[in-house]
């Protein structure tokens, strides 16, 4: 008996596509890992036909260095319980907090904004559009996560 729901293993699969996206697409990132594109979509595929093709952990953090931010494994961290937080060792690395930390934030907000307003434009909220605004928030997120980091170096 396994310890979650499917809608909770489902989420495994959609988190491989947002990140995928944010990689660049599963074709470009087939270069930075062991495994091939065909095998790749299975990973994220709702198909009947891949229902048990999850990815393996080497392939995940391949995928999240490639991403930029830990999308996977902070979502299994999620399903666990737990989230995960940066280093103050990669915190100490970034720059100093600074106006484009705030314009890229805005800008990321204003893309997920603009998603959201086309999304409900004809009354409903597809599959695509649900797709698009995953990877828009976790670029959202990301840029705060990096403002962050930034003022938690400040501090210290």
């Amino acid at each position: 008996m396994r310890h979650f729901s499917e809608k909770a293993y489902r989420s495994l699969k959609c988190v491989c596509s947002v990140a995928y996206d944010l990689a660049g697409g599963n074709t470009l990132f087939q270069h930075s890992t062991r495994v091939v594109v065909s095998q790749l979509s299975k990973y994220a595929s709702l198909n009947e036909d891949d229902e048990k093709s999850y990815m393996p952990i080497d392939v995940a953090v391949d995928l999240d260095r490639a991403a930029g931010s830990p999308i996977i494994t902070g979502t299994m961290a999620q399903l666990l319980g737990f989230r995960l937080e940066p280093l103050t060792a990669a915190a100490a690395e970034a720059d100093k907090l600074s106006e484009r930390d705030a314009h890229k934030l805005l800008a990321e907000a204003m893309d997920v904004s603009q998603a959201l307003l086309a999304a409900f434009a004809d009354g409903r909220v597809d599959a695509l559009e649900k797709k698009r605004l995953r990877v828009e928030l976790r670029e959202v997120i990301r840029a705060a996560e990096t403002v962050l980091a930034k003022l938690d170096e400040e501090v210290a």
